[in-house]
């Protein structure tokens, strides 16, 4: 069997069984680890996490699929997160967990028991990864994006400060 058809035979797997592995992900993350426990909208956030990056595994998995489709999507989700107040170190644990999920699901499931060459297990390999690497990156750089936008409330003190002495010594505001 060819790898790309391989890889593209285990994504439309995915994408056939995502309502499963979203709910064993989302009783793993929610209510065993207890992460974003905090956060009242966490479940809602993280079903619609699982369901974009489980349902459309054949085009986020695919070579085809452009940087900056995949850069778009979770750039959003970095602010959003940011927006939300939501750590990012759990978030990118979520995004580990959900990948950590597909390949439990893999191994449990009688796909994994297929015959296949090791190259093409480890093209797939590469193509989850890949794709995981781009969406915790691409979520972090929007993360970081907004977080610098933002001063923090000790940034905002020290501008007031900083422009409270230039009026008390008359001096011109410099921008």
């Amino acid at each position: 069997m060819e790898a790309r058809t391989f890889e593209m035979e285990f994504a439309k797997f995915i994408e056939r069984f995502h309502e499963d592995i979203r709910d064993l992900f989302l009783e793993d993350t929610l209510h065993k680890r207890e992460i974003l426990s905090h956060y009242q909208l966490a479940e809602e956030m993280l079903k619609e996490l699982a369901d974009n990056v489980l349902a459309e595994f054949t085009v986020n998995i695919d070579k085809r699929t452009s940087v900056e489709t995949i850069a778009d999507k979770y750039v959003k989700l970095g602010i959003r997160c940011f927006e939300d107040g939501l750590s990012f170190s759990e978030m990118v644990r979520v995004f580990i967990l959900l990948k950590r999920h597909v390949w439990l699901f893999f191994q449990d499931s009688n796909f994994a028991g297929q015959p296949f060459d090791v190259r093409s297990i480890v093209a797939l390999n590469n193509r989850t990864t890949l794709f995981f690497d781009r969406a915790i990156y691409y979520f972090l750089v929007g993360f970081e994006q907004t977080q610098s936008e933002n001063p923090t409330e000790l940034e905002s003190l020290y501008n007031a400060f900083v422009e409270r002495l230039r009026i008390d010594l008359n001096k011109p505001t410099v921008d």
